[in-house]
């Protein structure tokens, strides 16, 4: 039927309402449903109007707690109903963009995130004879499993977004933007029905340990504490019973002297309980550092001259000085130039050095000695 141009619009909002229809259903329980379909009514000017969609849905019969729920579905179709069908052949109705959201009701609630169905265009034409009927694909959210209750989908009300036009006279089409709501016939049927099982656990399969000794300076490395089936695992060092870093290596701080130190590892999977392990490595003791050779004393050995002390530069310490004569403290030499009195004459001037570094071992080095002359 064509439409003259008073009656273009009025047609194309009904036109745009007829294109609704509903949306259908979804199967699916065990592993792989038979063909489900949901029926729907969409109410515009002239009544409502049946349509449906049929799907075999597959889903897995069990999953672990945690583990989210995947559905997926296959010969997707939409059927419109045979109330108004012949009124979109006669009206030679064409449409194109049209998607549709359909909310997912798990467990009597709905999710944030509905399914999506789509059509290609390609196919979105009315038939000459018998009910419309248009292939689709749907797209599934993720269905969390945390609750560890029994998981059963379905679907509420859809609403269709799409572009819909009548032949004008003259030919042609102008297509139009129509929103359809669409809402379940009845009671909805379960699209998805599956059991969810308890966390399942996680067994050892390297044991956790450290490689490296707890020495301040010393870097320690963490291996093992995986699982089997294999897990995230993330390590994390503990220093005197708290947390001091987290990572699979760990240098031995200054401030850690003296404490206890711990290897934690946990080891994660989805449906799986959470396995920590925790092992002792040991209490830190002092690190060690090398003075590469003794320090040198500059300057004549003769009363009245000066001598100063050259030591080894070692990063991160602090040197003090005590000046020897014959091996003995000179009392309150203890700055890095001396001045050599009468009472040095004919006597062995040395210098030693003491480097120190929070955390390490003292290390004490002394020079050569000079023989102090006249």
């Amino acid at each position: 039927m064509t439409m003259t141009p008073t009656r273009r619009g009025a047609g194309l909002v009904a036109a745009g309402a007829l294109v609704a229809g509903a949306l259908g259903a979804l199967p699916m329980s065990a592993a792989h449903a038979a063909e489900v379909t949901t029926d729907y009514s969409c109410d515009y000017t002239g009544g409502p109007h049946a349509s449906s969609l049929s799907a075999d849905v597959q889903a897995p019969a069990t999953i672990l707690t945690g583990q989210p729920l995947t559905l997926s579905a296959t010969g997707v179709e939409y059927a419109w109903g045979a109330t108004w069908s012949q009124a979109g052949r006669d009206y030679s109705m064409k449409y194109k963009g049209v998607t549709a959201t359909v909310p997912v009701i798990v467990n009597g609630v709905a999710l944030a995130q509905p399914a999506k169905l789509t059509f290609d265009d390609a196919d979105l034409v009315v038939p000459a004879a018998g009910n419309m009927t248009w292939p689709a694909k749907i797209a599934f959210p993720a269905i969390p499993t945390t609750s560890g209750a029994d998981v059963s989908v379905t679907f509420g009300k859809v609403d269709f977004d799409m572009q819909v036009a009548l032949s004008l006279v003259g030919g042609g089409n102008i297509f139009i933007p129509a929103k359809v709501p669409c809402a379940v016939s009845g009671a909805a049927p379960t699209v998805a029905s599956v059991d969810v099982l308890p966390p399942g656990t996680l067994a050892s399969a390297a044991a956790l340990r450290a490689v490296g000794k707890p020495v301040v300076g010393q870097r320690l490395s963490a291996v093992g504490g995986t699982t089997t089936p294999a897990s995230a695992v993330a390590y994390t060092w503990l220093v005197g019973g708290k947390a001091a870093g987290a990572g699979a290596a760990y240098v031995v701080k200054p401030a850690d002297l003296g404490k206890a130190v711990a290897l934690s590892s946990r080891a994660t999977k989805v449906g799986y309980k959470t396995k920590i392990t925790t092992v002792t490595v040991g209490k830190v003791a002092a690190g060690t550092f090398v003075v590469p050779g003794k320090p040198k004393v500059t300057g004549k050995a003769k009363v009245g001259k000066t001598l100063t002390a050259k030591p080894r530069a070692v990063a991160g310490t602090k040197v003090t000085y005590q000046w020897l004569k014959n091996g003995k403290a000179v009392k309150g030499a203890k700055a890095k130039k001396l001045k050599l009195k009468k009472s040095f004459k004919g006597k062995k001037v040395s210098v030693k050095v003491t480097y120190t570094r929070a955390g390490y071992r003292t290390v004490v080095v002394t020079s050569a000695a000079k023989k102090v002359k006249k």
